[in-house]
């Protein structure tokens, strides 16, 4: 029996936990007010699994800023190796993400909310993007990567 209560406090220490707020990350934000939420437990990249939702995503301008802002769901700090919090933009939904900013996990407890600004990038095709939050935990006792993805339209400027 001991045995098992250590085999489940370690599986619970292992799930992703990052949610996006600014923009709404795709799909629901059930439950983020506890540390551990199933929306913010997303390991699959790049969006978590969660598929696009293009007609549901906000109008950002090209050329401006944004504030992201993002919460950590539940720590998952080292201070060995600490992670990182990465803000990434690609257009559509193929090819690569490019990297608009970083935040570095300095240990923060759960629930604790980081906020950045990027600039918006001008888009080169018909303007839909996917803009990424992924969590680097570098922990060797958390997943490696979280990921959440926003869909957004970047309108160009005037």
């Amino acid at each position: 029996m001991k045995t098992v209560a250590v085999f489940l406090m370690c599986l619970a220490g292992t799930w992703a936990h990052m949610c996006m707020i600014s923009p709404p990350q795709r799909g629901s934000m059930m439950g983020i007010n506890k540390a551990g939420a199933d929306d913010c437990a997303l390991v699959t990249g790049p969006c978590g699994g969660r598929m696009p939702m293009p007609h549901t995503g906000i109008a950002l301008m090209a050329g401006e800023n944004f504030t992201v802002t993002l919460q950590k769901n539940l720590d998952h700090w080292t201070s060995s190796s600490p992670g990182m919090f990465t803000i990434n933009m690609r257009e559509g939904e193929e090819g690569e993400f490019k990297q608009l900013a970083m935040i570095k996990d300095m240990g923060e407890p759960s629930l604790t909310l980081y906020s950045t600004n990027i600039t918006v990038p001008h888009p080169m095709g018909h303007g839909m993007a996917t803009l990424q939050a992924v969590y680097v935990t570098k922990n060797p006792q958390a997943p490696a990567m979280f990921y959440e993805c926003a869909d957004v339209h970047i309108m160009p400027r005037p």
